[in-house]
């Protein structure tokens, strides 16, 4: 997963240890942590790692989801 500031540089990287990263999302009680899902979809079995979620602490927060109103 790469971080851009923005002027559009990257400025971090949070790798995971398998290769199927399906989504990302900032949460936790602070929305400060980064969770990734990864697939195991069509890769070797053989990958123990493939279909896990990670976290990462990247020192940035997330902004609170809205509320439907409707």
């Amino acid at each position: 997963m790469h971080r851009y500031d923005a002027e559009g540089r990257r400025d971090a990287v949070v790798e995971v240890p398998t290769v199927q990263v399906t989504a990302c999302t900032l949460g936790g009680p602070g929305l400060d942590q980064l969770f990734i899902t990864t697939s195991r979809q069509g890769l070797d079995p053989d990958d123990p790692l493939a279909g896990c979620l990670f976290r990462a602490d990247v020192g940035v927060r997330g902004l609170p989801a809205r509320e439907f109103a409707g």
